[in-house]
Parts: structure tokens; sequence; C-alpha cells
């Protein structure tokens, strides 16, 4: 599990900007990076609830569901609401693509753990008890 702030060009540094000078700036999204960020513990559960209730649904849906990386595209209200207005099925910055993994993935692996580690690891895994088609479509 991760979660990221997007950063984008020039929205996000405009704010920075005097009121004299942010007026001149014509706002654009462009996204030019990503930041790790670590949620306020009162959201985990939320969080956590909706992306297993996401992966259940896609098992019901189209089995055998989401079997990969994915994130949640979501926004937080300034009433700690989470919106989700799409999801990713692939590794974007969410699902924790920096080298040394997210802070969540560091407490559950126990050590530090990028998404393209524990790709490997699992599929090392999986081969090596002849499980395969159970982490791969």
């Amino acid at each position: 599990m991760g979660a990221d702030i997007r950063y984008e060009s020039n929205v996000d540094g405009a704010k920075r900007l005097p009121p004299t000078l942010a007026g001149e700036v014509e706002p654009s999204f462009v996204v030019v990076g990503n930041i790790p960020l670590v949620l306020r513990e009162s959201l985990l559960p939320k969080v956590l609830e909706y992306g297993t209730r996401f992966v259940e649904a896609t098992k019901r849906k189209l089995p055998p569901g989401i079997i990969g990386p994915f994130s949640l595209e979501s926004i937080i209200t300034e009433d700690l609401e989470v919106k989700v207005f799409e999801f990713s099925g692939r590794i974007v910055a969410g699902t924790n693509l920096y080298i040394h993994g997210s802070p969540y993935s560091l407490l559950y692996w126990d050590e530090p753990m990028s998404m393209g580690r524990r790709k490997a690891r699992k599929l090392k895994l999986a081969i090596s008890k002849n499980l395969l088609e159970l982490v791969v479509t």
C-alpha cells in the first residue's frame, strides 16, 4: 500500500507566489511528479476498506479479479471524506513505485519493498510452489 500527492505544474507552484505574481500565471495541471505521502491515521481504515471492497468487487464481476498492482485515484475533502474518482490497474505512484517502497510496505514486509521487488518476490514464490497460474492471467 502506498499514497502520494500528484504534483502538477504550475498550479502547485503558483500558490507559493506572492499574490501580485500569481495572477499572471495561467493555471495548468501537467503532472510533473509525485510525492510520497503518509496518510493521517484516522483515514487508514476507510482507505483500506475501499481497497478491500474494490478487490472483492473485481472478483465477483470479473473472476479471478484484479491480481496485480492498482491505485484508487482519490481526493480527500476538507471534511476528511475520501472520494474515489477512478482506478488505475497498473503501477502508478500510489502503488508504491518508490525505490525503497512506502512507509506502509516497510511495516508490512519488515524491510524496504518497492512494487517491482514485491512483484519479483511473489513471482519467484509462485514459481517455486508451482502456483504461477494463480498470480498471472
